[in-house]
């Protein structure tokens, strides 16, 4: 793994004081919510007390229908859109109803479900039967069943106005009732199975229908909440269904303005449980009592909304200074990794086209590791250097030195030879110590060849022309050389001295594996994509064994099967391998099958 990518992780990792500061922040509100939760419990259950003992001598004060207050028009059209903010009343499984007020309009929507519809024109159907009591008496409607649609009223009145919707098990009826008084309510269905069954059902008490009051507020139950109910408190008396009886407020001290976001980031990162009793704003606690539900409300006052404003502020500010650091951490990688990425890629290029080893290295002067590694890469490279000095002149330090005794021992086998000249081990010392001299001499070439290259100056050249002169040279010791150019201008730069040097050493040794009927072609491409070119030679009549070919540009490799009177070091396709690596080229080996070939392949870079 890269070293930046080593110093990011570490540096997320970091993250992890920020979180757990952050889960810290979240056990203490959490236990700080559970105790003001504990403690309006606690209020709560004393001011439930207060109320169930106040409701014990007022029991039927806290009974009847609660109609619910609607702030917006109701479309008397059959759906319930409108009524999805109001608590149903169950009378029984088939019959139940919703009830609110607007004004001076009383709204109603009965659902009676009923599995048989029964339609007789001669006879009673389905109905619904409605009782409201009133100042003057009870007034009562009778709605029949119908079609889809309006219901107009009996009483050719503007007092009523209805729509009955048919449903799939029963029918639903929206009704409101203008310019009513009303002061109880009582209803009742009629289904009729067959002409003879009918099945009455609703607030019905032994065949009657009965009123039921509905709810009124009494000035002395405020009062008595009033009492009771806590600062900064809110106090609600529910039904079982949730409609409220009586609700009361207390709150002295004026609440500060909330900001929003901070109320989005509470309940994101402290609420766990947004339906709890717990919240941004105070604590909430629901119990039962007889005749429903209290509710108690308790704000926060000034000084806990701080705390929760100082928990968010804090966090936050831990949170910058950790994504501060984590991008001081990653720029301090970024930089770390193109110190050591500079020094590799200057220790790729040490050694440069000529040879020649630069032993000065980037952040040498650096204080830290790096500058370290930096120093010791310089030391190492500057013993290097003087080794390859030593490498370079070591085949002419050997060559000279080793003239003379071989001169003397060349000079003494002469003379022994002149006095036996038929001694077979004569003869045999003789042309061993021949081979010496020669190898002492070809290893003394090498070595100045090797300090020529670096030493040769660059041109720019046309390389088919180039090659073209060369061919007319080759052709002359032998016709079987082909030259094929390319189409079009190949230039580099380069040493058309060394590079002619190279290719001699290719053709030579080509001639040395062809027959009568073979050719040697020498051949130019130009590579379009990559402004390469290639320069190929390639003779018939021979393949080299596969499992020379990693081996064959190696010094003193030489894989000749036939014997010759002059020896063979190996060095001319080194030689060529050198040329090719001061051009900055390639030098390759294959065998070809069609027809069975030798290729040797010169890629390097075309000039721009």
């Amino acid at each position: 793994m890269k070293l930046k990518w080593q110093i990011s992780i570490i540096a997320f990792l970091s993250l992890s004081f920020p979180l757990v500061v952050w889960f810290a922040f979240k056990a203490l509100n959490n236990t700080y919510q559970d105790n003001m939760l504990a403690a309006a419990d606690k209020q709560a259950q004393v001011i439930l007390n207060s109320i169930e003992q106040y409701y014990q001598d007022r029991q039927q004060e806290l009974q009847g229908w609660v109609l619910h207050e609607l702030s917006d028009d109701i479309a008397i059209d059959g759906q319930t859109t409108e009524w999805n903010q109001v608590s149903w009343y169950r009378v029984d499984r088939r019959l139940q109803f919703k009830v609110a007020k607007q004004n001076q309009q009383l709204y109603l929507l009965i659902e009676v479900h009923d599995d048989s519809v029964f339609i007789d024109l001669n006879q009673a159907s389905d109905r619904i039967i409605l009782a409201l009591g009133e100042t003057r008496g009870i007034k009562r409607f009778n709605l029949d069943r119908q079609a889809e649609g309006p219901v107009f009223s009996q009483l050719q009145d503007d007092d009523f106005e209805a729509y009955w919707h048919e449903m799939a098990n029963g029918y639903r009826v929206e009704i409101a009732l203008n310019n009513i008084t009303a002061k109880r309510l009582g209803i009742a269905a009629i289904n009729h199975g067959t002409a003879e069954s009918a099945v009455t059902f609703g607030t019905l008490k032994e065949g009657q229908i009965q009123l039921t009051p509905f709810f009124k507020e009494q000035q002395h139950w405020n009062d008595f909440l009033e009492k009771i109910t806590p600062e900064d408190g809110q106090l609600t008396i529910k039904d079982s269904q949730g409609r409220i009886f009586y609700q009361t407020q207390n709150v002295k001290t004026e609440q500060p303005q909330f900001d929003w976001i901070t109320e989005l980031i509470y309940d994101m990162a402290f609420d766990n449980d947004w339906n709890d009793g717990s919240y941004f704003f105070g604590q909430q606690v629901q119990k039962s009592f007889s005749a429903g539900q209290i509710e108690l409300n308790i704000q926060q006052t000034e000084a806990q909304i701080a705390l929760i404003q100082t928990f968010i502020r804090s966090l936050f500010w831990i949170f910058l200074i950790a994504l501060t650091l984590l991008l001081g951490y990653f720029l301090y990688a970024l930089i770390l990794a193109w110190r050591i990425k500079r020094l590799n890629k200057t220790l790729q290029h040490a050694l440069d086209d000529r040879g020649r080893i630069n032993t000065l290295l980037p952040s040498s002067q650096a204080k830290d590791e790096i500058g370290d590694l930096s120093r010791g890469m310089s030391a190492l490279l500057d013993q290097i250097n003087d080794y390859t000095a030593y490498l370079k002149q070591l085949g002419s330090r050997l060559s000279h030195e080793m003239k003379t005794p071989i001169s003397i021992v060349h000079t003494s086998l002469e003379v022994l030879h002149m006095e036996q000249p038929d001694d077979e081990f004569v003869d045999r010392a003789l042309n061993a110590n021949n081979r010496l001299k020669f190898i002492l001499n070809q290893l003394s070439a090498l070595s100045k060849l090797k300090q020529s290259i670096a030493e040769s100056e660059v041109e720019a050249f046309e390389i088919n022309t180039f090659i073209k002169e060369l061919c007319k040279g080759y052709q002359l010791t032998s016709q079987q050389i082909i030259f094929k150019p390319c189409i079009g201008e190949l230039k580099t730069q380069g040493s058309k001295e060394l590079l002619a040097q190279a290719l001699d050493k290719l053709v030579q040794n080509a001639l040395d594996y062809i027959g009568l009927d073979d050719t040697i072609t020498i051949s130019t491409q130009q590579l379009t994509k990559t402004k390469q070119y290639n320069i190929k030679v390639t003779n018939t009549g021979s393949q080299i064994s596969p499992k020379h070919l990693p081996y064959l540009f190696e010094s003193l490799s030489s894989f000749r099967d036939q014997k010759s009177p002059q020896p063979h070091l190996g060095l001319g396709l080194y030689i060529a391998k050198l040329i090719c690596d001061f051009h900055q080229a390639t030098l390759e080996a294959n065998n070809l099958d069609h027809p069975e070939a030798v290729e040797f392949t010169i890629t390097g870079m075309l000039l721009q």
